[in-house]
């Protein structure tokens, strides 16, 4: 006998096509009509999850609220999902998983009793394999999604996660939704594909809410009716998992859910680096605040949390909503980011307390380190001379000392103001920073007989610029403005006229929906000639050269290019350093043209390397032949012991072909552009916003050593806290409070909670097993970790346990 047990919901986008306040309304107008049918129909269930939905209800309709949770305890309104909202599932990092699932949680858990098994993505574009042990670890054991719609034929399943983890995955028959009267069409659509037993089946109007209407339950009413062959039932997804049986399932899947709408990993550049960004500062604020002690307002750190979570949603984050949305959204992010950054100014402040005063004449800087090990990098502070210098030919030079009294490889650099006056200084600095406290550095001042400050001659020839350390050789063109070599410890790492930017043709469509790649080249960015970049810079008389050397000292050498394409420009800045063997590269593109694809290409001498990329907890093979694919903070070619990594701070497509990898800067789609058949995707007849027209800006690093490019890639997007500070030296003296010992274990969180326990987060980043000791204050713990296994721990004075991910 073949048994349907109907899933009723409303699929509703809080944003998309409309911005919040239209979201908001139509869960409240949703959630009243579904409420109604409960009380109205008997055996009727309706399913919802998303706790920001509920939180919209309960603050604006309260009377709605209490018959919600009454509804619920009657067992005609079923929780599923459990989590904040459906968030895109393959860019945010491991740890935003956990937030989604944490709020969620703690919200259905305070506010309804209940604590749902069954997680449920159905829209979302993709869904990373590091999903399966968060899941399992916060207590789902079950997952529904819809896309990609390819990827399995049963609709169960088993997905297995990189630690080995499992859970039961199932692919929702048909989508999630149906349009109005149209539910038992979909029933009869499904019969034939239907299993004898169980089968789930998701229904009601959605996208933009709805959820059940008077006519589908009366055809079902009557379709139940008609068809006593058949079960057909309201339900729910914990009565339908109840019947499913794991131990029969035969299909493994052991991957990543992907590729789906690849446009989605490139568009709206600026959500995804606000996103990044956010999610870097929660995690500094949460360290800071357990660090120094200090206390902070909850509700506005909660407020953060939820900016972030809410910018995580399946149309922002992939950037396939509307301009004004997005606006919205760039809005809420800053907000979030200005949260953080007043909680860590005064966890700064105090974690500076017992530190010496400053010597007259001198400028300390005092930096905390995020990481819970030591870290050698290149610091960059600013700060204001204690007085203005207006002596002509006379400059102030600062050099930079460690608490030993050693001098450090030091560099003055043009500060972001631009005040032609010798009175505010930028000074780069490379040093060694203990973890997890605050490391002391003085900068002394010395005036210097000359016109502006030293920039050392770069070792040159005709055609090129030449940077060499005892670990690597750099080339940069002149003729092209390009990377021409790259070679660290005797091994050549890239072939010539690399870090160009190549263009491809692309449409209107924000989500690529149609293609699995963007390989038809239209162009690429060539060196404008010397009046053209002198003009972009807006001095077209002068003389200067195009690529020419606009840094260079004891830390880094800073190189820079212009290239323009048909009617836009791009500024290329190489900054090499003089003590390791990375090279950053910042990219800022000033586009007006539409309708493309732009890529950042580099060309590698491997024969035939693998194409892998960092994913929550994991790391995987991606496709290569030029499809579009997806990272998280880095992605690289590898082959044998070699390796080749691209860091970076919020870009998550590229692509790779052969030995070369591309990455994808940016695209110029149309808002919200959705191809409907062999129509247009847009009218022609007028002015169509574009996405990313204009000034966007991009970071990367280029790395060889891959030996721990997870721990790598957390300090290069979550940088040393420095700050020029002149202390009291009253106070006590704060020294390393956190280490873990193994560097391939991160440490993805440590926060404090509600009730003063410490949560850690520990992360093994390799696919072998690993041991580290965490070291808190005056107690040492040892742990052991599977492959990519992350573990969680609870902290209460000198006692540890192992908890659920989510526990608060």
């Amino acid at each position: 006998m073949k048994e349907f047990y109907l899933l009723c919901n409303a699929h509703l986008d809080p944003v998309w096509l409309w911005q919040r306040q239209e979201g908001m309304a139509e869960a409240i107008s949703t959630f009243r009509v579904a409420a109604k049918f409960c009380e109205e129909y008997d055996g009727f269930i309706f399913n919802h999850n998303e706790s920001v939905l509920y939180e919209w209800v309960e603050e604006n309709e309260p009377e709605l609220f209490v018959k919600i949770q009454k509804l619920v305890k009657e067992g005609k309104w079923h929780i599923m999902g459990g989590w904040y909202l459906q968030p895109d599932c393959v860019m945010p990092s491991g740890e935003s998983f956990i937030r989604q699932m944490e709020i969620g949680t703690r919200y259905f858990t305070e506010k309804f009793g209940i604590r749902t098994k069954t997680a449920v993505n159905f829209d979302s574009f993709g869904h990373t394999r590091g999903l399966v042990q968060i899941l399992k670890k916060s207590g789902f054991e079950h997952y529904i999604f819809h896309r990609p719609y390819n990827i399995v034929d049963e609709e169960n399943f088993i997905w297995k996660g990189y630690d080995g983890s499992e859970i039961i995955g199932h692919r929702a028959y048909g989508g999630y939704n149906s349009g109005k009267g149209k539910s038992t069409e979909k029933i009869d659509r499904f019969f034939d594909d239907a299993v004898d037993g169980p089968n789930l089946l998701a229904w009601g109007i959605g996208d933009h809410g709805g959820g059940p209407s008077k006519m589908d339950l009366d055809k079902i009413k009557e379709y139940m009716e008609s068809h006593k062959d058949i079960l057909v039932k309201h339900s729910s997804c914990d009565e339908y998992f109840s019947l499913v049986d794991k131990s029969k399932l035969k299909t493994v899947i052991d991957r990543s859910m992907v590729h789906c709408m690849v446009g989605c990993y490139t568009s709206m550049v600026r959500i995804k680096q606000l996103h990044r960004a956010l999610e870097n500062d929660l995690s500094l604020a949460e360290k800071m605040i357990v660090v120094s002690g200090i206390s902070y307002d909850e509700r506005e750190l909660e407020k953060a949390e939820k900016a972030l979570l809410f910018c995580e949603f399946h149309d922002v984050l992939p950037g396939s909503m509307i301009k004004s949305a997005e606006e919205d959204s760039i809005r809420l992010l800053n907000y979030g980011r200005e949260i953080t950054s007043q909680i860590c100014a005064k966890a700064f402040f105090r974690l500076c307390e017992g530190q010496k005063e400053g010597k007259m004449g001198e400028v300390p800087v005092l930096v905390f380190n995020p990481n819970p090990y030591k870290v050698v990098q290149d610091i960059e502070v600013e700060f204001q001379l204690e007085d203005q210098n207006w002596n002509d030919n006379e400059v102030t030079i600062v050099t930079v000392r460690d608490e030993k009294g050693n001098h450090l490889p030091t560099q003055n650099e043009q500060e972001e103001s631009n005040l032609n006056l010798d009175w505010r200084k930028r000074v780069v600095f490379r040093a060694e920073l203990e973890p997890m406290c605050i490391n002391r550095f003085d900068c002394e001042l010395k005036r210097i007989s000359a016109e502006r400050r030293p920039i050392q001659k770069c070792e040159e020839t005709e055609t090129h610029f030449v940077i060499k350390n005892n670990k690597m050789e750099v080339c940069i063109s002149k003729v092209t403005g390009l990377l021409e070599k790259y070679c660290v410890n005797g091994t050549d790492y890239i072939n010539s006229d690399s870090a160009k930017i190549n263009v491809y043709k692309d449409n209107e469509d924000p989500w690529g929906m149609t293609v699995d790649s963007f390989n038809e080249k239209i162009g690429e960015f060539v060196l404008a000639s010397k009046k053209e970049a002198n003009a972009f810079n807006g001095y077209a008389d002068e003389g200067f050269e195009n690529v020419r050397v606009i840094e260079n000292g004891n830390v880094r050498c800073k190189i820079q290019a212009t290239f323009k394409n048909r009617n836009s420009f791009a500024l290329v800045t190489y900054s090499i350093p003089k003590n390791d063997s990375y090279i950053d590269i910042n990219v800022k593109t000033f586009i007006n043209d539409v309708n493309t694809m732009f890529k950042l290409s580099f060309s590698t001498p491997f024969e035939n390397p693998k194409a892998i990329s960092q994913m929550a907890f994991g790391r995987e093979e991606m496709e290569k032949e030029g499809k579009e694919v997806v990272c998280q903070k880095w992605c690289g070619l590898f082959e044998n012991e070699k390796g080749f990594a691209i860091l970076n701070r919020g870009t998550h497509g590229y692509s790779a072909d052969n030995n070369e990898i591309n990455i994808s800067l940016l695209r110029t789609a149309v808002y919200s552009a959705h191809p409907i058949r062999d129509r247009k995707i847009v009218d022609r007849d007028r002015f169509s916003n574009h996405i990313d027209m204009g000034e966007r800006e991009f970071d990367f690093r280029l790395t060889t050593d891959v030996s721990h490019l997870d721990k790598d890639a957390e300090s290069y997007n979550q940088s040393a806290y420095a700050l020029a500070f002149f202390p009291s030296g009253n106070g006590e003296k704060k020294d390393t409070s956190v280490l873990v010992t193994n560097e391939n274990v991160i440490m993805t969180g440590y926060k404090k909670l509600a009730n003063g326990d410490i949560r850690v987060h520990l992360y093994n980043s390799t696919d072998e097993k690993a041991e580290t000791e965490l070291k808190i204050q005056n107690n040492t713990f040892k742990s052991s970790f599977t492959p990519f296994e992350v573990k969680s721990f609870r902290i209460c004075g000198e006692k540890i346990c192992e908890c659920e991910l989510t526990e608060c």
